[in-house]
């Protein structure tokens, strides 16, 4: 019982189902994927997609300061530049309002940042209500992210830093968890890489996640939990101490004086296993991700 009382709380820290009564709503229409709405309370604006009669968070902005990091999940995927600081080319599965992508374009100029987004609906609400931009160093495709990915193993292409946060409503969409997915994601990755995904870690999907890419990748730090959990999830033997991840942390803050603290992302480091290590994973043939996602924790 008291597992499920906490499952409920955590997620409703996720859930908003009205709006706040000191906002107001700047855009609500249906896409092909999403029924969306835009809100602004202050100078912060939140991007909400609704299913089922609840509204759940996808991403804010605030407009007084486009470079801070309101939601506390953005912050922590910056985990993945612990493990590569100086990133060539950065892949961002999930444009959302756009906050993530534009924040790593603008402190890493030198890296190509390239964001997979399904929704086009949602590149134009990003644009118009966001303060999103693209070009320069920063490009959107159009696409399914998993289609795309194949296409990008058949091109043989490399990634630096994989970041999977495609949201729809609530959940990620069956086919970008499983082991075939992550094992694609792993073909694209440059030697030394590492794939950052959000994870929820109140309903029984994570624990089949984390032994999915316990299948595919030999190294995992996490970030976060009580809800967004962030994982680092890297293709070799990598042993680093939360010194040593400070000492990364100061150092990448000193070089990109980041609007938040690095140094807090490492403060979430951790490193328990915190799910059953032994049982079944998400594979193609069978990934019933929308059921377990429903089921809190046991």
């Amino acid at each position: 019982m008291k597992k499920q009382i906490a499952f409920l709380l955590a997620v409703g820290l996720f859930l908003v189902g009205k709006e706040s009564p000191c906002s107001r709503t700047l855009y609500e229409g249906q896409s092909l994927y999403h029924y969306i709405r835009v809100e602004e309370s202050g100078t912060v604006r939140t991007l909400r997609f609704r299913q089922k009669g609840i509204s759940y968070d996808e991403s804010k902005v605030d407009t007084a300061e486009p470079m801070r990091l309101v939601m506390r999940y953005s912050r922590l995927m910056f985990a993945g530049f612990l493990f590569v600081p100086e990133p060539k080319r950065v892949l961002v599965v999930g444009l959302g309002g756009g906050t993530l992508s534009g924040v790593i374009s603008h402190y890493f100029p030198k890296a190509k940042v390239d964001s997979v987004e399904l929704d086009p609906e949602v590149l134009k609400i990003a644009k118009n209500y966001f303060l999103f931009r693209d070009g320069g160093n920063l490009r959107v495709y159009i696409r399914d992210g998993r289609v795309h990915i194949k296409s990008l193993v058949r091109r043989k292409a490399k990634y630096d830093i994989i970041m999977l946060d495609a949201f729809r409503g609530g959940y990620i969409p069956y086919h970008l968890t499983t082991k075939e997915f992550l094992q694609e994601c792993r073909n694209i990755l440059a030697p030394g890489g590492v794939v950052v995904a959000n994870l929820w870690d109140t309903s029984r999907l994570y624990e089949y996640q984390r032994r999915t890419f316990a299948r595919v990748f030999e190294s995992h730090y996490a970030f976060g939990g009580g809800g967004n959990k962030i994982l680092a999830a890297i293709p070799r033997k990598v042993k680093l101490s939360k010194k040593e991840l400070s000492n990364r942390a100061k150092e990448l803050q000193k070089k990109r004086e980041f609007s938040f603290q690095m140094t807090m992302v490492v403060e979430e480091y951790d490193p328990r296993i915190d799910y059953p290590t032994r049982g079944q994973i998400l594979v193609d043939g069978h990934a019933p991700a929308n059921v377990l996602r429903s089921q809190p924790l046991r």
